[in-house]
Parts: C-alpha cells; sequence; structure tokens
C-alpha cells in the first residue's frame, strides 16, 4: 500500500510543492503533506499532518499554509498544546523573530491552546504581542528596540462593555456598600472610573476615584471603597469572567538599548497565576516598569524574580493599579527604584519576599504584607502609603532608612486601622529614625505648600505598633512622631504602642528615644480627641527614654486635648505633658522617673491625672502639678522637686527613706477634683 501523503522534509519544500503534487493534493489522490521539521527534518517535537482545507483563516506560517504555486490552502489543526517550533521559531537569540511569534499567539489566542516555550530557546522579538491562554516558559524573550515601547500583554478575551447607571441610586453608591443597582445575571467585575477626586496629590494634581469590584448576580461580593456622588461623573464598565489561566516560568530580558516608557509585562485579565516570572532589566538600569498589573481581579503571582528598574520618577518592579485581589509571593525584587507601587487598587497580599527598594504604595485599601523583607539606601523610606486598612505582619526594613512606614507626603491620606505587628527596623548611618511618621517627619508647617483639598486628609483611625524592634547607630529615635500639617484634616483616634526594643549601636548620653512625640493642633486637626496607649516594658540600653512626649503647636489653648494611658508600662524615664494638651492621663502600674512638663504657664486645672500602683524611681516631679492623684505607688530615690501636698491627692502610697517627698504621703489628702 503505497503512503497516502506527500513526504516533505521542511515548510520551504512544502511551500515549493509541484503542481502536480497540488493537482494530486486536489483530486485526492494524496489525503494530504507529511511535514517531518520546519527547518530540517526533527527539529519539530513530532511530524505534524497538514490537510486540504477551505478554511479562511489567512497563511500564518504554523498552523495554515499556503504554497508558493497556489492552487490549495493546506491547515493542521493543533489541539491541546502546541509548541512554538511549529511556528518557525529558531530561539538561537540573534535571529528577530517577531513575525512568527505574533502568529503563533494570535493562533493560540484564538483556539484557547497551551503553549510551550522549549528550554534553552532565546527568542528575540522588537513588537508587542497578547497571551490569552495558559502556558509553558522553559526559555526567554530577549525583548529588543524596535519602533515603539515592547510589552507582552496577558490580556481577556474580550472587551468590556458599558453599564447604564442611569437608574441607578447614586446615595446606595457609598464606601461599604454592597448594593448600588446593578442589575446582572452571573457573575462580572465592574471598573468604576471616576472624574470625581479622591485626593490632590503635591506637585501632580488630583487623583481620581477607581476601583475594580468584584459582583455575583447583580450584587457586589466587596464593598466598595469610595463613594461617589455625581453619575454624570462615574462610569462603569462590566467584565465578564473569563476561565483561569496560568502561565509558567515566563522569562523577559531586555535586549540592546531598549528602555521602555511604560512596562515589559502587563497583566490586564481576570485570574491569572503567574509561577516563577523573571524580568531583568540590564541596560544601563534605567528601565520604568517591570510588571504592571491593571483593571483586574485576582492575580496571583508566585516566586517573581525582578531586577534593574530604577528609572527615575517610575522606576518600579511591580505597579498594581485599579485591582482588586492580588496577591505576591515570595517576591525576590531587587535593583529597583521601588520594589512595588500600587494606585487605586484593592485587598492587596505580599508574602515574604525581598523588595529593593522599598514598598511605596500611593493608594490602596486593605493591604496586607505577611514577613516581607524590604531593603532600602540612605535616608530613604521601607514603606509609604497613601490608602485605608493596612496590616503588616512581621516586616523586616534592612539599610539605612530614615523611616520604617511614612505617609506619603504628598498625598497625606491614611485611614481606617493600620496594624503594624512585629516590626524589625534595622537601620546604619544616620542620626534620627522614625518607626512611624510622614515621610517628611516635620509635616508641612507653611500652608502654601498645601494644596485647597476637596477631600479632607486623614489620620487612621486606628494606629497599633506592636512589640517593635528597632536596631540602630542613630542618635534620635522615635517610634511615632507626625510632625506638623498646616490644614484642617481628621486627625489620629487612638494610637496604641507596646513593648519595645531599642538597640543602639554606641549610644551617647544624649541618645533619646520617643515611644510617641505628638503635636496637638487646636486649629487644624478635626474629629477626634486622640487616645495615646503605651503598655508593656522597653528594652533598651538607652539612658535618656520617653514613654510619651506630648506637646502644643498653640500653647495655653485648651481645645482637642489627648487622653494618655500608660498601662504597665516599665524602662521609661520621663512622660511630658501639659494641662493644655491633655485631658486626662492614666498611669497605671509600671514605674517612672520623672514627669516633665512642656509649658509652665498651662494650666491643670481641668485635667484627670492618675497615678496609680506606679513605682516612682526618684528623679522630678513637675512641682507645678495640681489635680492629681498618686494612690497606692512606691516612691524609690531622691526628688529634687515634688508638687506640694495640698495640690495634689496622696492615697496610701509608701515611701523609703528618701528625700523631696511630703512628710506625709500617705494622710495628706487633698481632693483636687473640684
Amino acid at each position: 500500500m503505497n503512503f497516502p501523503f506527500i513526504l516533505k522534509n521542511s515548510m520551504a519544500e512544502m511551500r515549493n510543492l509541484s503542481l502536480g503534487e497540488i493537482a494530486d493534493l486536489q483530486n485526492d489522490v494524496y489525503k494530504g503533506v507529511y511535514l517531518l521539521g520546519y527547518y530540517t527534518e526533527g527539529d519539530t517535537p513530532d511530524p505534524v499532518i497538514y490537510y486540504k482545507s477551505s478554511t479562511n483563516a489567512p497563511d500564518d506560517g504554523g498552523s495554515v499554509v499556503i504554497p508558493s504555486a497556489g492552487g490549495i490552502k493546506l491547515e493542521h489543526r493543533f489541539k491541546d498544546e502546541i509548541d512554538i517550533r511549529y511556528f518557525g521559531v529558531i530561539g538561537d537569540g540573534m535571529t528577530n523573530e517577531t513575525n512568527p511569534v505574533k502568529s503563533y499567539f494570535e493562533y493560540v489566542n484564538l483556539n484557547n491552546l497551551f503553549w510551550v516555550i522549549p528550554g534553552r530557546f532565546k527568542i528575540l522579538i522588537n513588537e508587542s504581542f497578547d497571551i490569552k491562554t495558559s502556558g509553558r516558559c522553559d526559555g526567554k524573550f530577549l525583548l529588543q528596540k524596535g519602533n515603539d515601547d515592547v510589552t507582552i500583554n496577558i490580556v481577556r478575551s474580550h472587551t468590556g462593555e458599558n453599564v447604564d447607571i442611569s437608574n441607578w441610586d447614586i446615595n446606595k453608591a457609598v464606601r461599604g456598600s454592597l448594593d448600588v443597582g446593578f442589575v446582572n445575571d452571573g457573575i462580572a467585575n465592574l471598573l468604576f472610573d471616576s472624574n470625581e477626586i479622591l485626593i490632590e496629590r503635591i506637585g501632580a494634581g488630583p487623583y481620581y476615584k477607581k476601583e475594580f469590584v468584584r459582583t455575583n448576580e447583580g450584587k457586589l461580593t466587596t464593598p466598595l471603597v469610595c463613594s461617589y456622588t455625581d453619575k454624570t461623573q462615574l462610569t462603569v464598565t462590566k467584565f465578564h469572567i473569563e476561565e483561569p489561566i496560568i502561565i509558567d516560568n515566563l522569562i523577559i530580558e531586555v535586549q540592546g538599548s531598549l528602555v521602555n516608557g511604560s512596562k515589559y509585562l502587563l497583566i490586564k485579565r481576570d485570574n491569572v497565576t503567574l509561577n516563577n516570572p523573571k524580568i531583568i532589566n540590564e541596560t544601563n538600569n534605567t528601565g520604568s516598569v517591570a510588571m504592571e498589573i491593571d483593571k483586574c481581579a485576582d492575580v496571583i503571582i508566585n516566586s517573581p524574580f525582578i531586577k534593574g528598574f530604577t528609572n527615575a520618577g517610575n522606576g518600579y518592579g511591580i505597579a498594581n493599579y485599579e485591582s482588586i485581589g492580588v496577591t505576591i509571593n515570595e517576591g525576590n525584587v531587587i535593583d529597583c527604584r521601588h520594589g512595588y507601587t500600587g494606585r487605586n487598587s484593592v485587598d492587596v497580599t505580599i508574602n515574604r519576599g525581598v523588595w529593593e527598594d522599598g514598598i511605596d504604595d500611593h493608594w490602596t485599601d486593605r493591604f496586607t504584607a505577611n514577613h516581607p523583607i524590604i531593603k532600602t539606601d540612605l535616608g530613604g523610606a521601607g514603606f509609604q502609603f497613601a490608602g485605608n486598612d493596612i496590616t503588616l505582619n512581621s516586616p523586616i526594613v534592612n539599610g539605612a532608612a530614615r523611616i520604617f512606614f511614612g505617609i506619603r507626603m504628598d498625598t497625606p491620606s491614611l485611614g481606617g486601622i493600620i496594624n503594624i505587628h512585629n516590626p524589625v527596623f534595622n537601620s546604619s548611618e544616620i542620626d534620627d529614625v522614625y518607626l512611624f511618621a510622614y515621610t517628611t517627619p516635620g509635616g508641612k508647617e507653611n500652608p502654601s505648600e498645601l494644596p485647597n483639598y476637596t477631600n479632607k486628609p486623614t489620620l487612621p483611625k486606628s494606629l497599633n505598633i506592636i512589640n517593635p524592634v528597632i536596631n540602630t547607630r542613630a542618635k534620635e529615635i522615635y517610634c511615632f512622631y507626625l510632625g506638623v500639617f498646616s490644614h484642617s484634616y481628621t486627625n489620629l483616634e487612638r494610637l496604641k504602642i507596646t513593648d519595645p526594643v531599642v538597640n543602639v549601636v554606641d549610644p551617647s548620653p544624649t541618645t533619646a528615644y520617643i515611644s510617641a512625640l505628638f503635636i496637638k493642633d487646636s486649629i487644624y486637626q478635626e474629629v477626634y480627641q486622640t487616645e495615646i496607649e503605651i503598655t508593656g516594658r522597653l528594652m533598651t540600653n538607652v539612658a535618656n527614654t520617653l514613654s510619651a512626649y506630648i506637646t502644643s503647636r498653640y500653647k495655653d489653648e485648651y481645645n482637642g486635648r489627648i487622653d494618655l494611658v500608660l498601662n504597665n508600662s516599665f524602662g521609661y524615664k520621663t512622660v511630658r505633658f501639659s494641662g493644655d494638651n491633655v485631658k486626662n492621663v492614666i498611669m497605671h502600674g509600671g514605674e517612672i522617673n520623672n514627669f516633665d512638663i512642656d509649658d509652665p504657664n498651662s494650666s491643670f486645672d481641668t485635667c484627670n491625672i492618675q497615678f496609680k500602683d506606679v513605682e516612682f524611681n526618684g528623679g522630678a516631679i513637675y512641682p507645678g502639678l495640681s489635680h492629681a492623684l498618686f494612690q497606692n505607688c512606691i516612691f524609690k530615690g531622691d526628688y529634687t522637686v515634688f508638687p506640694p501636698a495640698n495640690q495634689v491627692s496622696l492615697v496610701n502610697n509608701l515611701k523609703y527613706n528618701i528625700s523631696g517627698l511630703p512628710a506625709n504621703i500617705v494622710n495628706n489628702i487633698v481632693a483636687p477634683f473640684q
């Protein structure tokens, strides 16, 4: 029996079919062409059979081929998985293979096939192309300068469609809402894109309200993070949910003189998982954005390695914009201006990994980082944030940063609940360090430097700094310090600091640590009467330590005073405040040496100051203190000054054989609260 196919060794031979061979195929003398290789026999994983076809698809150099002599169209319909060698890609790293690569991915995208790049392949391209299906890259793509930026795009198969919001009740479109009046069958994601201002950015104009939202059967399944007040400024786009895709080992390297103005890898599709992607730029280390995630939901990036994106102003390893549900695991992002940035993103989780230089987020709501390691340069910040509801669990900042966590001074809004649990701040070669501060620690004192904000800037409703560790050479160390801010803003409601550890290399007698330095501002701080709680034991080799230093920007002014609570606080030498900046001071348990006064002219006659079960270890208790209760306290050491007994209440206290106290601190009771 004769072989029912025309046998050819290469694509070139198949393209050069003779007129007789074409006639035999047309007359069904042969069933098709049996192709043994693309360039030479055996250079594809397996032989391929091409059959006569009436398809309307053009010649793509892989699935559909038209012989040079014409008269027939040959087609092989690949199934399930397809190697890029079937489309003629050589992978030698020197041949420009843009055209076969684009043809290959157009085919796998159209037919939803699993794509494969073989090992050791180096594929040189100079134009962008799209990926819409799962695949595996055991080789790498080399991006070379062409006529424009070269980006590999992971995109949806379908574009979005506009949603008619004319009948929506805009009063429902408020932060926290799960019902905005959207009507839909099944699952879809919505892009809210508004021209309403979220916050003005100093030096760069406003940021607008934008967010990506999940829905099911017309109801939001994640609450809105913005409030919308004007339908005429709001556009809503619906994106149908597509099947999840997984891409393994996608490797991208910059080749030659390419310097993208934007990004090298763009993810603009829901339900994408990238395993072990690598993006490397060694072109003078000037690359802009390595990986951008934009307008999508539920993206998982596992073990990314990114290097060499230091472009001034916008050099980022990973940029995440207008997304919801992005998770990055075990990232190794180095030699970048910033390892990660976000804008208008929601529900972001970073698990472990190394991030250099810092995480710089312009606006994210509900951000969580678990056990990340941040590498920083001299004077920088480990974390810079604007947004709401941030949780950092066991973060480590290494290097020479000045600030561990900074509120972005150009978009000074950080709201909701901020939890910083078990942070470790290792910083050298700088004179002053701040675990939590503005990115400009002193703030903005000159009102002319600030815009007239459409929406009031905010400080967190609750800030919890739990078990911080600071290792440094600095001479001034602050756990919490926010400078002045000359614009109306929603101030901090509650601050809690517990059990800090501060280790200073070669401390001097003037080295000082302050757990919380708070500047009360009766003009610009609005909404809350701040409560500060300092709890637990300070472990340090620093001699000058303050649990809290509370001062007032405007002296002898009593509005908006602070509540200070010190619970079982040990290891602190001093607390400093005045009657014009505190309302209630409760110290229960713990020890202290000195109570210092910030403003000797302020009055305590409307304060409630109580020291209960406190051990006083000698020093100075401001003599002008009044309306204060000392109950069940132990007094040790000698006292250079102490309030007269007729100014304070002394109840059931115990003193040793010391000097500087009233003669009878047990029975000398004067009720100060009149």
